[in-house]
């Protein structure tokens, strides 16, 4: 009887092992790809992220500092130094004089190639670029209201500087030839017959455009005590709010704040910013120019008009434009090179047109983890258009 035949059912042992070598050997692929595309995307997702940012953060300072100079590109104002109060309604005990200086824009270097910041100055006037003038001797009292040619813009609440080129600051403490502005507030504008020309400067209460009844914050008990000829005393009309706006890089974040508002905290504009750079660019060409020209940049204030004196009203008159560069970091590093461990995503430290990070600032702790990043460099010349727009100098 011949031999019964058994069928094979099932995997044998040999093709259960070949399966799974196949099997890992996918899941190896598979793996493999989603790193690299994980990788990939870390890379491009971070960049476009910084260059998003970067952009938004150059387009808001751009906006900024193009405003820089409106109601103040005036050589008897740029340069001043303005006497003020702050009566401080809320805490008398505190109320002070305090002096400063207008600019347009001002550069603060960074210490051995640390970040920059940049002020800058503008009147929130929407009425008034140009100045009124004086036309009635001013004491420097409390009482006595100032006489304008025009007082047409003006407004309570307004902030108004007094600059005449005769007036100067005692010396000592400030350097011989010193102009010396004053600051105040506007509370009213008297409608009396003989009075329509004038606004009172008081310190009390007034009613602002919103129709609040607020206390007057720049305006001192007997007024600050200098006085101003007429016909050659400029009034100049900053508004309301004028703005002093300050750019630095906090915990590599450039931020704005508002000088003037006291505000503590101040508003991030951008993250993963690792150095922030600024020049001031000034006509150097020699004579009275009525069309501004850009040709020399500089960290500093210069001798622009030749003059012999760096920083005089004049030198600031010949500031045509700002040029910044912003230096941005990938907020994700890269994974350092597989044989040798060591990153080299980026091998040269970030540079822009007229400078670069200086390593020790870049990497303090010396461990080379800033190759590990990839960086993105935005500059920009940014032209201040009310200085162009300004009488000739």
């Amino acid at each position: 009887m011949p031999a019964l035949m058994h069928k094979n059912r099932g995997l044998s042992l040999i093709e259960l092992m070949v399966g799974v070598v196949i099997g890992m050997i996918a899941i190896i692929i598979i793996m493999q790809v989603a790193i690299t595309f994980e990788g990939q995307k870390r890379t491009t997702v971070g960049t476009a992220g910084a260059m998003d940012e970067g952009a938004v953060g150059l387009f808001t300072l751009r906006k900024e500092i193009q405003s820089a100079g409106y109601g103040m590109a005036d050589p008897d104002l740029l340069a001043c130094l303005v006497q003020a109060h702050e009566a401080r309604f809320d805490n008398l005990a505190t109320a002070a004089d305090f002096s400063f200086s207008i600019f347009p824009v001002l550069i603060t270097q960074g210490v051995s190639g640390a970040p920059d910041s940049i002020t800058v100055n503008y009147s929130s006037s929407p009425m008034l670029a140009t100045a009124a003038s004086l036309i009635q001797n001013f004491p420097g009292d409390e009482t006595t209201n100032l006489k304008l040619n025009n007082r047409y813009g003006f407004n309570a609440g307004d902030v108004v500087i007094l600059a005449n080129p005769t007036v100067l600051a005692p010396s000592p403490p400030s350097p011989a030839g010193t102009r010396q502005c004053s600051m105040y507030q506007v509370t009213a504008l008297p409608a009396a017959a003989g009075e329509t020309d004038e606004v009172k400067h008081e310190l009390t209460q007034y009613v602002n455009s919103a129709g609040a009844t607020v206390p007057s914050r720049f305006n001192k008990s007997g007024g600050l005590g200098i006085a101003y000829p007429a016909n050659t005393t400029k009034i100049f009309n900053l508004g309301g709010n004028p703005v002093s706006s300050v750019f630095s890089i906090v915990n590599n974040q450039l931020v704005f704040q508002d000088q003037l508002t006291g505000s503590p905290t101040p508003l991030v504009l951008l993250d993963n910013v690792i150095s922030f750079q600024a020049q001031y660019g000034f006509d150097m060409r020699p004579g009275a120019q009525v069309n501004l020209q850009v040709t020399q940049f500089s960290d500093t204030v210069i001798d622009a008009d030749g003059s012999g004196v760096a920083g005089n009203s004049d030198d600031w008159m010949r500031l045509g434009a700002v040029r910044v560069a912003i230096v941005v970091r990938n907020k994700y590093p890269e994974r350092p090179d597989a044989t040798t461990g060591l990153c080299n995503t980026t091998t040269n430290v970030p540079a822009w047109t007229w400078g670069s990070i200086p390593e020790a600032v870049l990497d303090p702790a010396d461990t080379d983890e800033w190759k590990c990043y990839r960086y993105k460099v935005f500059e920009s010349v940014i032209p201040l258009r009310n200085m162009f727009w300004k009488a000739a100098s």
